[in-house]
């Protein structure tokens, strides 16, 4: 009797799975997102796809400054016109302050300085990026030590004198 009641539970969730696939296959396309494409064959950039949760972890990427980036260097790529993306980097690395797209900029940029085995400026470009954000990080790093000093101070004088 318990050999039947595991084989209808295994032949329920097949039956459960299968359906649940066949109405996947029928269901509406999910809607288009901001960067989507107009047409039916492409709905979305190449490469710009949604995997779970690294997919929502990514999504501010796809918005903003890096998914245009990303976006304009496929479309460079696909023109044969790949090295031309240098000059537009180094145009974000002169007016953006964030430090996310600067560390983006700077791997992009190693990697096409990489390409065509130009090695030793794209570790220079990637050791320019590393100082800078070593640099942010301190700066951070002092700025933390500094309000907790603060706050250490507001908490000892706020506290009543031990009798």
């Amino acid at each position: 009797m318990h050999r039947k009641a595991l084989l209808a539970s295994a032949l329920v969730a097949l039956m459960a799975g299968t359906t649940t696939f066949a109405m996947a296959q029928d269901a509406p396309a999910p809607p288009a997102t901001p960067h989507a494409v107009a047409t039916k064959q492409m709905r979305i950039l190449p490469g710009d796809r949604d995997h779970g949760m690294a997919g929502h972890r990514m999504h501010h990427q796809r918005s903003g400054v890096i998914g245009d980036l990303r976006a304009m260097e496929r479309l460079y790529q696909q023109a044969g016109r790949g090295k031309e993306m240098t000059a537009v980097y180094n145009d974000v690395l002169a007016k953006s302050q964030d430090p996310q797209v600067r560390d983006y900029v700077y791997q992009r940029l190693a990697r096409l300085q990489a390409q065509p085995a130009n090695v030793d400026q794209a570790i220079a470009t990637l050791r320019k990026g590393l100082d800078e954000n070593l640099a942010n990080e301190a700066k951070m790093r002092a700025d933390r030590e500094k309000m907790r000093a603060a706050w250490q101070q507001r908490a000892s004088d706020a506290a009543p004198p031990a009798k």
